[in-house]
């Protein structure tokens, strides 16, 4: 048995020497606009990536619409972790883990619900929303030295909500949530301060055989594939009016925002365009809660989308599911879940107008699940094209050759398109022409770089 237990430590020692040599080299060539490929597919990059991002940084459990009432509950996880997003009875916002403190069974089996105690179904120990022990059958019998105010669940140390938005972090020591967020409560503030977001229905869920990285970056900017990775949808006629060329944008490329990453498609006009949101909905909107250069960018708006680090990521649009119907405007936040090396679990949020009508709700949500579900017309396209990065990554092929790269080099030409628009009034470094420069999604990778390598997180 001493002889498996060493020969194991040496595999991980192994392993773990091939990560950091692995994470030396992305020093070089993160300056040349490469990342190594076999970083989408590898187990020890993914085990580290759990302890080094996923366990030192904050990660986004939900909406605080999702737990309206004391007692409400959701299932979620914060890397592979399993823990309880609930609000006791309070109403404080608590990230519980999952996990009995007797023999660890879960205490919590139903995806949601509304509960006053969880009870672990193998021996009955029984805790309140809060954690704390309460229960313990027998306890006179055989748990009489038990000091139970020691035993409640273990819990997430940092739980932070932010604008509707509830954060947590299970290291021991972290930065202030809004000192992480940086120059992202920008572009966070301009949706959830002008408007009262709420979520509908129940978050989609679904697996895909893809790295988590590769979504991540996709949405802090890469607006270059939705010509040729969304042609069949626009051509079809459906997404937004930006997309199908009825009306004409500016785009801009957000980069160095505190190591998260946006993107906006401005149209120029007179018109009011709030993401495609009528008239009517529009005058529910808090619009003293912006400052006036939030406010016109919010008004151009026809598409944004973006990723604050490490995975959580949105887009918000004037969207349509028929090409005769008018559009609304649909808000999704999307969570991009690590299930193993090269495997991931999507978590895709509808949200709407809180003040907005019923009727309108209902539509916000038919042209969400229309666009961007398990079956959604822009999703099948982008799912499709992944399949097989994970492959590509995963090879020896890719290990054993220091080329195989993924190349982030768009705009670095002597005449690049996208230039530095001097005149953004928010934070971070625009491009104009925003979809044809990689330093977004590059900005991802420096990010996740820097944290892989800090021992203690970000």
């Amino acid at each position: 048995m001493s002889h498996g237990i060493d020969e194991s430590q040496s595999t991980n020692q192994t392993e773990f020497g091939r990560v950091q040599k692995l994470l030396k080299r992305m020093d070089e060539t993160l300056e040349d606009g490469e990342v190594p490929m076999q970083i989408l597919n590898d187990e020890a990059v993914h085990q580290l990536e759990l302890e080094r991002i996923f366990g030192q940084t904050w990660v986004y459990v939900g909406h605080e619409s999702e737990v309206p009432e004391p007692g409400d509950y959701r299932q979620r996880t914060i890397g592979e972790d399993p823990f309880i997003f609930v609000r006791d009875e309070d109403g404080e916002f608590r990230v519980l883990f999952n996990s009995c403190r007797h023999r660890g069974a879960n205490v919590c089996r139903a995806e949601k619900g509304n509960t006053s105690h969880f009870r672990c179904p193998y021996h009955g120990w029984t805790y309140k929303n809060t954690g704390d022990l309460v229960g313990v059958p027998q306890k006179a019998a055989g748990f009489d030295h038990l000091d139970a105010e020691e035993r409640g669940l273990h819990e997430a140390p940092h739980v932070e909500e932010y604008n509707g938005l509830v954060f947590a972090c299970v290291a021991p020591e972290v930065e202030p949530l809004e000192e992480f967020l940086g120059g992202a409560t920008w572009f966070l503030d301009m949706y959830f301060d002008l408007i009262d977001m709420e979520v509908i229905g129940d978050p989609h869920r679904w697996e895909v055989e893809n790295d988590w990285k590769t979504p991540t970056e996709n949405f802090y900017g890469d607006n270059y594939h939705i010509p040729m990775g969304h042609k069949s949808a626009i051509d079809a006629g459906v997404g937004s009016d930006t997309a199908t060329g009825e009306k004409e944008s500016n785009l801009y490329g957000i980069a160095d925002c505190d190591g998260h990453g946006f993107s906006f498609y401005q149209i120029e006009s007179e018109e009011d365009s709030y993401w495609g949101h009528p008239p009517e909905v529009v005058e529910t909107f808090n619009h003293d809660a912006l400052t006036d250069e939030q406010h016109e960018v919010a008004r151009k708006s026809g598409v944004t989308l973006g990723t604050i680090f490490p995975n959580l990521s949105f887009i918000f649009l004037g969207g349509r599911d028929d090409p005769e119907k008018d559009s609304v405007g649909t808000f999704l936040l999307r969570k991009w879940e690590p299930r193993g090396a090269g495997k991931m679990e999507v978590v895709n949020w509808i949200l709407a107008p809180k003040d907005a009508s019923e009727e309108y709700k209902e539509r916000v949500y038919e042209v969400g699940m229309s666009n961007f579900s398990p079956s959604g017309n822009f999703e099948v396209d982008d799912v499709g094209i992944w399949y097989g990065i994970d492959d590509a990554a995963g090879s020896v092929f890719a290990r054993q050759n220091d080329d195989v790269n993924t190349l982030f080099t768009m705009g670095r030409g002597e005449n690049p398109a996208a230039t530095v628009y001097e005149d953004w009034v928010g934070p971070g470094t625009a491009y104009l022409e925003g979809g044809m420069t990689d330093e977004n999604q590059l900005d991802f990778y420096r990010t996740w770089h820097e944290t892989m390598t800090t021992d203690g997180g970000m």
